[in-house]
């Protein structure tokens, strides 16, 4: 009789600590989903683009974090609208629950989507906003308030007179835009402050020889402020050639590693560092509460940070700066 008790008593014993070690770990380490999928297409996974890689990598982190089946897929190229159409068809096949998607803007876009939505997969859209009917939920970085980081930046690197050429990739890139319109609020209150914009088509040397144009010109300007990384890295070169670090001031967006090392060198004044990271792991945070039918805010801004040669060594900013090194 006493080792039938016994027995009775242990397996409860042993039920009972089951059970609180379940509940433990559920409220350590969060719910899994192992039937849930995602499939996260970005504008491009070249191993060469940091910034895509780093989107990635949060992706992958809240993933792992939920439980959750990812599949991360984008074209090699980062303008190839033809390959993301593609895949975004391939995906919508697979009939996962949710797509979360960097959109390259192309006319195809809103109808392919309505396909997946139609197919009842719920949509994510990071980095770059689309015009859709119902707006999708965004996640992104918030490029016109970026834009006005950068005039801020311009305005105390000149101590109140700034005069700006600014270089480009496109005139219809959403994000371009949105960051020259927050640049345009800053520096129109000072006369003559912007002396022009010029377009480089996302290409390092069209930036190099735009920005080789403006010196050879002798225009009056104290200032580039480049919108993108290809433009900021052939502004760098030619200021590094021609010996006007210490003359003109660069003020550049992203931290490729080729920007890191011009920031370091006094080349590049100030960077306004994106929080890619972020965007990918909160993107699929979004899907997930999407598919499990909780409540989404509609739009989720990432704030930008200026990093100078002054403050690249703090903590926080080498988490920005070296994202694959801190978030492993």
């Amino acid at each position: 009789m006493r080792k039938q008790r016994f027995t009775i008593w242990l397996t409860l014993a042993v039920c009972t600590v089951a059970i609180y070690a379940i509940f433990n770990y559920k409220l350590i380490f969060g719910v899994s989903h192992p039937d849930r999928n995602v499939t996260v297409i970005l504008k491009s996974l070249n191993v060469r683009l940091d910034f895509w890689q780093a989107v990635n990598k949060g992706a992958e982190a809240a993933a792992k974090e939920m439980g959750v089946e990812l599949n991360v897929v984008g074209p090699l190229q980062e303008n190839d609208a033809n390959d993301q159409m593609r895949i975004l068809e391939e995906a919508i096949a697979a009939k996962p629950e949710a797509i979360v998607i960097a959109p390259i803007i192309d006319d195809r876009l809103p109808a392919i989507l309505a396909k997946a939505r139609a197919a009842g997969i719920q949509l994510v859209v990071i980095d770059t906003p689309l015009e859709l009917n119902p707006a999708p939920v965004l996640v992104s970085n918030d490029h016109m308030e970026a834009g006005k980081l950068a005039g801020r930046t311009a305005v105390d690197e000149t101590k109140g007179h700034p005069t700006v050429a600014i270089i480009s990739d496109r005139a219809d890139s959403k994000i371009s835009a949105e960051r020259l319109s927050g640049l345009r609020q800053v520096l129109e209150p000072f006369n003559n402050s912007i002396i022009g914009v010029y377009y480089a088509e996302n290409s390092e040397d069209t930036a190099y020889e735009a920005a080789k144009q403006l010196l050879a010109e002798d225009k009056p300007f104290n200032t580039f402020i480049t919108l993108n990384e290809s433009a900021t890295a052939g502004v760098a070169k030619l200021l590094h050639e021609q010996n006007k670090s210490g003359v003109l001031s660069l003020i550049g967006f992203d931290s490729s590693v080729d920007e890191i090392q011009w920031l370091e060198a006094g080349t590049l004044r100030a960077a306004i560092v994106q929080k890619p990271f972020n965007m990918g792991y909160l993107g699929v945070k979004a899907a997930l509460k999407l598919i499990d039918g909780n409540r989404v805010d509609p739009i989720t801004y990432i704030e930008s940070n200026v990093i100078t040669q002054e403050n690249m060594y703090t903590p926080e900013n080498q988490k920005l700066l070296f994202p694959f090194i801190n978030n492993k």
